[in-house]
């Protein structure tokens, strides 16, 4: 149990990390795209483990919805079968108008009458596997656990198919486990109440070896065909007289005692869909041998009609553009066996076939610059039947087409936005409100420049002193005036007074003049004049 579970947490972070990581290509998960995922309904379908359990975080608490409830059953309800033949069984989900994302099914049978020999997910509603669909003949179960991203609300959608073999002959009975869960898509993994239905089937005994019959139109017993004309032949042992033979839906029916033909072929024209029994016995000597029969089985119609789905991706890193083509599509008789798609340029003569290769859903179909595509998806059920579907594909007219698709509220909400900026930008413009605003933080710059101005020092302006100076000699000289800049000391300020500063001459007079050993310098008055 310890390995099984450390197997299934391998797997769980492995389709963690491709649901964060591959959303991020294409828009690129989006991508959107992007498939979302359940984490809470992937922690809720893992199996239980044994183990000491680690500290971690636990998930939100599971809630039991009393009023969400869905139907899980096995279709058809009922059915005959002979013993040894092989029958598919559909197990078939209806959410009845929910959305769930989180499928756990456990379906029982009767393991002594039925046996399992294959169990498909091709067509399944499942998009990922929790575990790979399981089966075991000899407890008689079989599994199916898995996640729809983004949810899915349907009222026949498919989880799986399971082809039986009768065994043995009685009542075998396929149900539904009451421990399965289908949980809601609403983020916390709410369990819904689940409605089971079981299909109880009637294994006939096989019938006695008898003529040996084969055909050439349905050769196979187990294999649909849609040739809805058979022709049957049979073997003639030695000393058969006559033959006694029947064509009806019933796999035990005997023919009666009267000849019909002695001969060894017979023709069927526009026969029914569906299973048809081919009942003969021999006449040899006055006695009937046992009986032999073929079983045909016939399906002329296609699968139901579809209408693909188109998904555009825009990477606009590489300038291109992809387009992904979903489809699906039932068949009620043998089963869609595969799709194949064709690509046709329209571009081309109308007279060009497409060539058509099998693919699965969904499939990627890359576009070119001004493509104009028709791509043609081919449902082929198991009889040959097909059914054919078509869209049309144009490459946007720029890279950016799909973006203004996929977003156009976002990019509504921005337009509106910049009406609104528009607005205010005109409002504070045409209105002269910045102007006046300026205005205003200006007048409060300069009523701080000013107070800061009052409170700062005054400096003192440099003065002019006039100095007339006259020298004793033969002749008079003639007085000079020297202009001395003086620069006072900081003074305390005095309103409207007069400052007198006493000023000094010195003795040397600045001109080159013959002086007498003693010069009387009278005192002269200064006069100061501010510069």
């Amino acid at each position: 149990m310890k390995s099984h579970f450390k197997k299934f947490a391998i797997k769980v972070i492995f389709t963690a990390i491709l649901s964060a990581v591959f959303p991020f290509v294409s828009i690129a998960q989006s991508i959107t795209t992007t498939p979302v995922i359940n984490i809470n309904a992937m922690n809720l379908l893992l199996p239980e483990a044994t183990t000491t359990p680690v500290e971690t975080t636990s998930p939100s608490p599971v809630k039991t919805s009393s009023s969400k409830h869905v139907e899980v059953s096995a279709s058809p309800r009922s059915g005959s079968f002979v013993e040894g033949s092989t029958f598919e069984v559909p197990i078939l989900l209806n959410t009845k108008g929910a959305s769930i994302n989180g499928i756990e099914v456990y379906v029982s049978f009767d393991k002594d009458k039925l046996s399992i020999i294959q169990q498909s997910n091709g067509t399944s509603i499942i998009g990922v596997w929790v575990e790979p669909p399981q089966h075991d003949n000899i407890k008689g179960m079989a599994s199916y656990v898995g996640v729809v991203p983004n949810g899915i609300t349907t009222g026949s959608g498919s989880i799986g198919t399971i082809t039986f073999k009768a065994l043995s002959a009685g009542q075998a009975t396929v149900s539904i486990n009451t421990n399965s869960r289908v949980l809601l898509n609403d983020g916390l993994g709410t369990k819904t109440i689940l409605d089971t239905g079981r299909g109880v089937y009637t294994i006939l005994p096989k019938a006695p070896e008898g003529v040996r019959i084969y055909s050439e139109t349905h050769p196979f017993q187990g294999s649909w065909y849609n040739n809805n004309s058979p022709v049957v032949s049979w073997d003639r042992d030695i000393g058969i007289e006559a033959f006694s033979f029947v064509l009806d839906n019933k796999p035990g029916t005997i023919p009666d005692n009267d000849v019909n033909t002695t001969d060894t072929t017979a023709s069927f024209n526009n026969l029914t869909d569906g299973l048809w029994y081919f009942h003969i016995k021999a006449h040899k000597d006055i006695v009937w041998g046992t009986t032999g029969q073929f079983l045909m089985r016939i399906d002329t119609s296609p699968p139901a009609d579809f209408k693909p789905e188109v998904s555009y991706l825009t990477a606009a890193v590489v300038l291109s553009e992809r387009t992904l083509i979903s489809f699906f599509t039932t068949d009620n008789l043998s089963g869609v066996d595969h799709y194949e798609v064709g690509v046709i340029d329209k571009s081309q003569p109308p007279t060009s076939s497409p060539v058509f290769v099998q693919a699965e859903s969904p499939f990627q179909v890359p576009l070119m610059k001004n493509a104009n595509l028709r791509v043609i998806v081919r449902a082929i059920d198991k009889a040959g039947n097909i059914r054919d579907a078509s869209v049309d594909v144009k490459a946007s007219k720029s890279i950016f087409g799909t973006f203004w698709k996929d977003y156009l509220v976002w990019i509504l909400l921005f337009i509106l936005l910049l009406i609104i900026l528009a607005f205010i930008t005109h409002y504070l413009f045409g209105h002269h409100v910045l102007k006046h605003l300026k205005k205003a933080f200006k007048n409060v710059r300069q009523e701080e420049r000013e107070e800061v101005e009052e409170m700062m020092p005054v400096k003192q302006p440099l003065v002019e002193v006039n100095i007339p100076v006259t020298t004793q000699q033969e002749s008079v000289i003639p007085q000079n005036q020297v202009n001395i800049p003086v620069e006072l000391p900081q003074p305390i300020q005095i309103p409207q007074q007069e400052v007198i500063i006493p000023a000094f001459i010195p003795t040397q007079p600045t001109q080159s003049i013959e002086q007498p050993q003693q010069t009387n310098i009278p005192q002269v008055p200064v006069q100061v004049v501010e510069t």
